[in-house]
């Protein structure tokens, strides 16, 4: 064999190597999902996101905002509305729970003095001058409400004068995620620290089916486990990165101690950034499929040509480029669906 047609060979198989050494895919797919405020890591990632079938989702930023809202405001007297907001919000700016950061926004923080803690109960303090207590309503003396979501009671100089409930945000388009996930293939499952009632009533209104309410951080590994027994491929969105499982998505780049399989950095744990960056991985992953396959089947027709002497040093050269460029074209058309 001359030297000419070794030469014309090497050159043959040049693009099938090509699209096995050079990571083609990911970098097409990085490129498109920082635009997406999705970060890949590296191709774990999308090894993992093209299998996974489930995908837990943290209450808190995936389906809504991370935060609570006030939902309703329930004076005693329809002329103490204005006190009731007032005073509640301007003593929510003492404490640094979910709730209160809820109720704070209702006013400004006003003069506050002697404010005091009541673990499991509320918070009491001076607003203006006034002794203000703002908690659970039995603690106060008033009558407990079933409003979904969190309410509280206000009193003012030692007289209740309303109560104020807060629920989740829930963002505006976390049902359009959802179904984003479903039409995918991918069984959206809610996760949350809330109470069976309220956790309820959020899977529903996002049209999650598949539901864990009373379930904290610490306790996420068990659900990962119970999923794997069901024969799911689990990613997690969300804080706290259960060790188990194949995908954690999330805000940091930060693994809590705990060793996972893969990883995907997101701008926010909002439920359609979620569905698009598995939507990433899968494209990506059916990219370097189709990209190698592509090298494969111009390095074995080049082969051919090149050992029946049909394709001289020059044409060889050509027909390398040609078919790394075929290669490198399919790659970046792993758009996500």
């Amino acid at each position: 064999m001359s030297s000419e047609t070794v030469a014309c060979l090497l050159l043959a198989v040049l693009p099938a190597a090509f699209a096995f050494g050079a990571p083609l895919s990911l970098w097409f797919a990085r490129a498109r999902a920082r635009a997406a405020g999705v970060f890949l890591d590296g191709a774990r990632a999308i090894a993992a996101g093209s299998r996974v079938d489930t995908v837990l989702l943290d209450r808190w930023g995936t389906v809504t905002t991370g935060q609570l809202r006030v939902v309703a405001v329930d004076p005693v007297e329809p002329d103490h509305e204005r006190n009731l907001r007032w005073f509640a919000g301007a003593l929510g700016h003492a404490a640094d729970d979910p709730v209160s950061r809820a109720i704070a926004r209702l006013s400004a923080r006003g003069k506050l003095s002697q404010v005091h803690q009541h673990e499991g109960r509320g918070i009491s303090g001076s607003v203006d001058r006034h002794p203000v207590r703002l908690g659970r309503p039995d603690w106060l003396g008033m009558e407990s409400r079933d409003d979904t979501g969190v309410t509280v009671g206000v009193q003012v100089d030692s007289r209740p004068i309303g109560y104020i409930t807060v629920a989740d945000d829930v963002r505006p388009h976390a049902a359009d995620g959802v179904a984003r996930l479903r039409s995918a293939g991918v069984v959206p499952v809610l996760v949350s620290e809330d109470s069976e009632r309220n956790t309820r009533e959020l899977a529903a209104t996002c049209g999650i089916e598949e539901w864990y309410a009373d379930r904290p951080a610490d306790v996420r590994d068990a659900l990962v486990e119970e999923q794997h027994r069901r024969g799911r491929v689990v990613a997690v969105a969300g804080p706290g990165a259960p060790a188990r499982a194949e995908l954690v998505l999330a805000e940091d780049d930060t693994t809590d101690g705990s060793t996972v399989q893969a990883r995907i950095r997101l701008a926010d744990l909002d439920v359609a950034r979620v569905a698009t960056a598995l939507a990433v991985a899968r494209g990506a992953a059916r990219a370097t499929t189709r990209a190698r396959r592509t090298g494969v089947a111009v390095g074995v027709a080049g082969i051919v040509l090149a050992a029946t002497g049909a394709l001289a040093l020059p044409l060889a050269v050509g027909y390398a480029v040609l078919g790394c460029a075929a290669v490198v074209a399919v790659a970046g058309a792993g758009r996500p669906r």
